[in-house]
């Protein structure tokens, strides 16, 4: 057979060029056989980029495994994590990755949708990419943040599997940390803002593992640098976020301790505040006479009753979003650092004792446990405060709840209700139980419908509260409460 070129110049249809090359390439290999590629061990490949990138860190532990484990599930649990997901779910195509193990982006990543989580729950909020927050960004621009953003991510791992102790991947990330801030502010150089992130991240991981005292002394830093950057108002009008986690640190070290805020409600960027008078939202407005007739509101001394105000008006607002147009997250935020502000800055009369002086006490322990309810922890869990709880147990035990005015009852009976779904107990307190029997009897009130009922003009959010409640009520008061508790109609519930 005559070997000859084949001229492919006349050949216009693109199908059979293809064809033509395809026949050739099976001449050309047949027979030969194809080696199988070997896979490079993960473990190689990742050690050999984690040295590359973070020196000599030690490989990834049972704790980080937890971790993505945990991460994976709740992405299944929530929707807004199904959406950054899908918005982040390739760190590299956002940010400069080179050189970070694959493993490490695995855990930015969930620790990315944890936070997201935490910070605008689904329920209340709209969901957000994680490309829009520069907390996360930072962690490719600067060594000490991204040090010390592995460290927390190892943190949370730990805590997920069960494990209380010190990561040793986050200490040897958090060693890092320190030496590179260290030589930050060392240096002839001006503070930045980055800075300033870094020594915040720094506190989130002293909060991490319950050290309010080692905490409060990297926040006392930050203050400081804050003060140098112009200011807290400043700082929250270029970014945001940073101001964010300085608020966030700042209420959650003073109800530890029991000290005085470094910040305070004025310095909250007022046209993110859902409740602030001057911009409260249209739909909202109608309600506030209602408000301003409620039982709570018509109880309290004058002193409460400002933020008696913000709380039913931040339930009302918490309460419509769970079941119309979601919220924005910077706004929900801001305004639960608002009210947070609010609750810490309302101060009861000194040297006054009496009935009177402690159920006003209860009432204001009982708001700030129902903000707590949306101040989340690892895995969603409620921080716990052991000042508040001390102080709310005194005074629930000693106050009266059979001094025959309905209405005072109904606000002792919301007081301990929410006591027990926050928290303000641990959980186990056979003496808080024993009061709710003996109010719901006293108000004649047996089901949990009826309960829910009389609940709607108190802060209470269903999405928040309700299964919790209804939970609770059924396996330990409902039960045990006589078939005739139950005399009076819903209408005449002081509701």
């Amino acid at each position: 057979m005559p070997f000859q070129f084949v001229d492919q110049s006349d050949i216009k249809n693109t199908k059979e060029r293809k064809l033509i090359r395809s026949h050739v390439m099976k001449g050309k290999n047949l027979g030969k056989k194809r080696p199988r590629r070997e896979k490079r061990s993960e473990s190689t490949a990742e050690k050999s980029t984690t040295a590359h990138r973070t020196g000599s860190a030690p490989s990834p532990s049972g704790n980080e495994s937890a971790l993505a484990t945990s991460g994976r599930r709740t992405q299944c649990e929530s929707p807004v994590l199904a959406v950054t997901r899908q918005l982040a779910n390739d760190f590299s195509l956002l940010f400069p990755t080179k050189g970070v193990a694959s493993h490490t982006m695995l855990h930015l990543q969930q620790l990315c949708f944890y936070i997201l989580d935490v910070t605008s729950p689904a329920e209340f909020c709209r969901s957000t990419g994680v490309f829009e927050w520069i907390w996360f960004q930072l962690a490719f621009y600067n060594k000490a943040y991204f040090h010390c953003t592995i460290a927390i991510a190892s943190a949370c791992a730990a805590f997920l599997s069960g494990d209380s102790g010190h990561s040793p991947i986050a200490l040897c990330h958090m060693s890092e940390t320190y030496r590179l801030v260290n030589q930050q502010l060392s240096s002839n150089k001006t503070v930045s803002d980055t800075t300033v992130a870094v020594v915040a991240s720094v506190n989130i991981y002293d909060r991490l593992y319950g050290d309010p005292e080692k905490a409060m002394v990297h926040h006392n830093g930050l203050a400081s640098l804050i003060a140098l950057r112009g200011g807290i108002r400043e700082l929250a009008k270029r970014n945001f976020v940073i101001s964010e986690k300085a608020f966030r640190s700042d209420i959650e070290l003073a109800l530890h301790c029991g000290s005085n805020p470094k910040f305070s409600s004025q310095d909250v960027p007022r046209h993110l505040i859902l409740i602030d008078p001057r911009g409260y939202p249209e739909p909202y407005k109608h309600k506030d006479a209602e408000l301003a007739d409620s039982i709570l509101y018509l109880s309290v001394c004058p002193e409460l009753c400002g933020v008696v105000l913000d709380i039913l008006r931040f339930s009302h607002v918490l309460d419509q979003a769970s079941r119309a147009d979601k919220l924005d997250p910077a706004a929900y935020q801001t305004t639960l650092i608002y009210v947070g502000y609010r609750l810490l800055e309302t101060k009861l009369p000194r040297y006054v004792s009496g009935a009177n002086t402690n159920f006003d006490v209860l009432v204001h322990l009982a708001l700030t446990g129902f903000h707590n309810t949306f101040c989340f922890g690892v895995g969603r869990k409620l921080l716990r405060f052991p000042f508040l709880m001390e102080r709310f147990e005194l005074a629930a035990r000693a106050i009266s709840i059979s001094d025959g005015d309905r209405s005072r009852q109904m606000v002792i009976f919301w007081v301990l209700l929410v006591g027990r779904l926050s928290s303000l107990t641990h959980g186990d307190d056979l003496w808080l139980v024993s009061k709710l029997k003996a109010l719901a009897s006293e108000l004649g009130v047996r089901t949990w419908p009826e309960v829910s009922n009389a609940l709607r003009s108190f802060p209470w959010v269903k999405a928040a509260h309700e299964a919790q409640g209804e939970e609770f009520w059924n396996t330990e008061i409902g039960r045990a409460l006589p078939l005739n508790s139950c005399t009076l109609p819903h209408d005449s519930l002081p509701i």
